[in-house]
């Protein structure tokens, strides 16, 4: 395994040995990342490990110069994991009064499991997965608690097909929120995984409280699934997650099980890159013909997981292009799933100067289909929807666009956006079936308004097509603004 399709970096894999070990070489690690990552640039994996860090410096009986500091994040976490399962425990109460099964997740599910780790463990948030066909009156039982479940939107479209797995709920005047989830895994959409969930769900304690939990096999392919070499961070937190369930209940994992929802999806990378990265860092050791049997000897496999050691934002139009036929070769995806053709993928690579534009719409709108709702829909190109709008994500972007009886004629459309302010000209092209246009949103402008008819689509219930061509769509990290590696350009405002 190479360093970039490694899941951790070097600092990251010290620390887990450090705090998953004991005696001279986890000593060892403790003292090498100490010296390799200073306390105030430690990654967020690493803080929310501080917990395991104390208990590490009590069991070898160390001192370290920011001890007190430690000890200080450590009675921050434990106030913060309390108040949190308040508002946990009344959403649960909510959801079993909507007569929802559902289950635990991540975090949560592992406290649950193992009640002894509570105060060893940060949580940014708990994680509730709820039978999607409940969705309806489990939202209405959230607001009569008196949760804000505005981000829910109109729950009426298919949720498996949509592009996250849960949204956020919040108490007024509080800042810490609960995820209701409708689907196990954000990449996996095929509704297989949460019914099987759902259905072998068991039982474990949450602050004296019988909470449902996914079985063991089910809570370790969840670790593992979320594991892809580019999200290091995320990485750290799904491997000590396993290290728990694996040091305490190794034998009574359903291997078979494991074995075949990680076959059935194509995740033999992850699978096998997590327990080789335990095996060689902590004390567990994952059965070797489990071990051999998970390796991914195929070549698309192999292409896949070199592809995801890459950032999203850094992936070109031909990679992404190959992860989404990998995920409909192992029905990630499920049925509903949108996604450009290869064509299209090569249409948008020998695009130079806007002059496939027309080609690109004429190939989505001849097979996009669908009823209209009233609402705009991102189908291509857009970065997960905020509050107040949405950032296109990438050079094209497609998206389909509600038309008045006015529009079906001819008329213009507008939409309000803005755009990111780059310290140069921002140029848009556009079409709507009908006509190309360009616009320029000069230096230091960041407001714009895209006017152009669009064709009135009879297989989208007279909606419109809206493609974009976004040429200088650049990321706030590659800007020096912040940590964003996302390529924008222009935001669309919500009406």
């Amino acid at each position: 395994m190479t360093a970039s399709t490694a899941l951790l970096n070097e600092p990251q894999r010290l620390l887990l040995k450090a705090v998953t070990g004991s005696g001279p070489p986890a000593i060892d690690a403790f003292r090498r990342w100490r010296a390799m990552v200073p306390f105030d640039a430690i990654e967020y994996s690493a803080f929310r490990a501080i917990p395991l860090l104390l208990a590490f410096l009590k069991r070898e009986g160390l001192d370290d110069p920011d001890l007190l500091r430690m000890k200080g994040i450590e009675r921050h976490i434990w106030a913060s994991n309390t108040l949190r399962f308040k508002q946990l425990f009344l959403a649960l109460t909510a959801i079993r009064r909507a007569g929802a099964p559902f289950v635990l997740l991540k975090g949560a599910a592992l406290l649950a499991r193992m009640p002894e780790i509570t105060a060893l463990r940060a949580s940014e948030d708990y994680d509730v997965l709820v039978d999607p066909s409940c969705m309806t009156a489990v939202r209405r039982e959230l607001e009569v608690a008196g949760f804000n479940t505005s981000a829910f939107g109109n729950l009426e479209s298919g949720l498996q097909s949509k592009s996250i797995a849960g949204l956020a709920v919040t108490l007024p005047g509080s800042s810490n929120e609960v995820d209701i989830h409708w689907r196990t895994l954000p990449d996996l959409r095929n509704p297989y995984l949460t019914d099987r969930v759902l259905r072998f769900a068991e039982q474990g304690t949450l602050h004296q409280n019988d909470v449902p939990i996914p079985s063991l096999a089910h809570q370790l392919f969840i670790c593992l699934a979320r594991c892809e070499p580019w999200d290091k961070d995320e990485c750290l937190t799904r491997l000590l997650e396993a290290y728990f369930l694996l040091s305490k209940y190794s034998s009574a994992v359903d291997w078979a099980e494991l074995e075949r929802l990680v076959a059935q999806y194509g995740l033999e990378a992850r699978a096998s890159a997590c327990f080789e990265e335990l095996a060689a860092v902590t004390s567990i050791a994952v059965p070797a013909a489990v071990r051999r049997r998970l390796r991914p000897w195929s070549f698309l496999l192999r292409k896949e997981w070199a592809i995801r050691s890459a950032h999203p934002s850094d992936r070109t139009d031909l990679q992404r292009w190959f992860l989404q036929y990998v995920d409909a070769r192992y029905t990630r995806n499920g049925s509903a799933d949108w996604s450009l053709t290869l064509r299209e993928v090569l249409l948008v690579r020998k695009s130079r100067d806007g002059e496939n534009l027309e080609a690109f719409w004429q190939s989505v709108s001849q097979r996009t289909s669908g009823k209209s709702n009233g609402r705009r829909k991102f189908l291509h190109g857009f970065a997960l929807p905020e509050k107040w709008g949405c950032w296109t994500d990438g050079h094209w972007a497609v998206a389909i666009i509600p038309l008045n009886d006015e529009q079906k004629n001819g008329a213009p459309v507008e939409i309000r956006g803005q755009v990111l302010d780059s310290g140069n000209v921002t140029r848009i092209f556009m079409t709507g079936g009908i006509e190309s246009k360009k616009l320029e949103v000069m230096r230091g402008e960041t407001e714009a308004t895209l006017s152009l008819p669009l064709q009135s689509l009879e297989t989208l219930g007279g909606d419109g097509l809206l493609v974009l061509w976004l040429p200088d769509a650049i990321s706030p990290n590659a800007l020096g603004m912040s940590s964003d590696r996302r390529k924008l350009s222009f935001a669309v405002l919500r009406n």
